[in-house]
């Protein structure tokens, strides 16, 4: 093996390289939408003075460290000696980490309710331009966000396979099924069940929709954290489609067995019935489906209903005029939700929560979901056909995690990146769509 460099001499004296150096592109998008522009003229921002920074500034830094995967707050110390991210922003340098999250602690109802408010004009336009105006899925669900110290406003509720014993969050997230974008985040307390008050989440999800989308082109899918007769009955009086699953009490698992089973996929088969559970007013319709025994696992079989030759895997309370089979289907398309929590958690660290305050928590949960529209929009909008199912992990490793030095010769600006980068020419196909990209205003 030949011998490689022995020797070298060491010196810290430049000032303008990254390994973020990608992420112009992030920044091209942002600034085409007049993003900081937006920002400043739509949300009402909590009374915060700082010398250097302005609070959109403060907001921007934020959405940018979600963005390029920096973690926890306190992470973004490694961003004061960025060579690139600071001017990005527009800034003399990056803001220290006691400065965000004071910036966090000064957010009380009015001010998040303001941020919020401007993110629904943000998804009316995303809505328009991905061209989501005459149908609409709606996701909701409910995840778990471990703590661990002395936060406001957290609970001891059953947390799936973890430990109960510990204080938690358990806020409850909705998301558009087709196309990804979310539609709101309500932080809650740990020992919240996810029905209680959910209607009026629901609801207030079903408002931000375009309004040249109708109720009877809405459909709204839940697990059976939502099955509850509070919920279903207003989604029947607004005409609103919906797949629930259900909770498989005594008097349903009869008659569950006792329906008729057909096949429609090999070892998959499917029944539809009428049934009218306790303290409900009127009958429903219900979808089942079961395997036989002999195809699934021991694991499978003991964590769910298996009576005589089949195991039982779910059934659904629907009022969609499909058939049973297409009812499984379309529920079962939301996996993406599922996914969606995962992602939330592991690449945009919403469970490292980053103060005691429970308002404070509640605007990074909101700054975070900011960040994740953006990104989809950067996506949806800018990325090609065949590289727009990229998650943001997959972004980070191909596009934004990239070593660069920032060079200025009198007044053009340089970008110095890595010769042998495989994904230059994608590279400048993004960059020359991210210009041409409209204002929001």
């Amino acid at each position: 093996m030949r011998r490689g460099p022995q020797k070298f001499i060491f010196s810290f004296d430049t000032t303008t390289m990254t390994r973020f150096g990608g992420l112009v592109l992030f920044r091209q998008f942002c600034k085409s939408l007049d993003l900081r522009h937006f920002v400043q003229l739509y949300v009402r921002w909590p009374n915060y003075a700082h010398r250097s920074y302005h609070p959109a500034d403060l907001f921007l830094a934020h959405v940018f460290a979600i963005v390029a995967g920096i973690g926890r707050i306190e992470n973004t110390q490694s961003l004061t000696h960025n060579g690139l991210l600071p001017p990005l922003l527009g800034l003399p340098d990056f803001p220290h980490r006691d400065t965000l999250r004071t910036f966090l602690w000064r957010f009380d109802t009015r001010s998040l309710r303001s941020l919020q408010s401007a993110h629904d004009k943000l998804r009316a336009e995303f809505f328009r331009r991905l061209s989501l105006l005459y149908s609409a899925i709606v996701d909701a669900d409910t995840t778990t966000l471990i703590t661990y110290g002395s936060q406001e406003g957290v609970a001891v509720g059953y947390i799936p396979k973890r430990r109960h014993g510990q204080p938690s969050y358990a806020p409850i997230i909705s998301s558009e099924g087709r196309s990804g974008l979310s539609l709101g985040m309500d932080l809650r307390a740990g020992n919240v069940h996810a029905s209680k008050e959910a209607w009026a989440f629901l609801q207030s999800i079903l408002n931000k929709l375009p309004s040249s989308i109708a109720s009877s082109r809405t459909r709204v899918r839940l697990d059976g954290a939502f099955y509850n007769k509070e919920i279903i009955d207003p989604l029947d009086q607004e005409r609103l489609g919906y797949v629930v699953v259900a909770k498989m009490t005594r008097p349903l698992r009869k008659k569950m067995v006792a329906a008729r089973y057909e096949q429609f996929a090999r070892g998959w088969e499917a029944a539809e019935f009428t049934y009218t559970p306790f303290h409900w007013n009127a009958e429903h319709r219900f979808v089942a489906v079961r395997r036989p025994v002999a195809l699934e696992t021991d694991e499978i079989q003991q964590r769910l209903f298996t009576f005589k030759r089949y195991t039982y895997h779910r059934v659904l309370v629907t009022n969609l005029e499909l058939t049973a089979p297409a009812v499984w289907r379309f529920y079962c398309n939301r996996a993406c939700q599922e996914l969606l929590l995962r992602e939330f958690k592991d690449s945009y660290a919403m469970a490292k929560i980053p103060t005691r305050s429970f308002s404070a928590n509640a605007a990074y949960m909101e700054i975070l979901l900011w960040a994740y529209d953006l990104v989809l929009g950067f996506q949806s909008l800018c990325l090609p056909k065949q590289v727009q199912h990229w998650n943001i992990s997959t972004l980070r490793r191909e596009l934004w995690w990239l070593p660069a030095e920032w060079v200025k010769r009198g007044n053009r600006n340089y970008l110095r990146l890595p010769a042998r980068y495989p994904q230059q020419e994608l590279f400048r196909k993004i960059q020359s769509v991210t210009s041409r990209v409209q204002p929001l205003i």
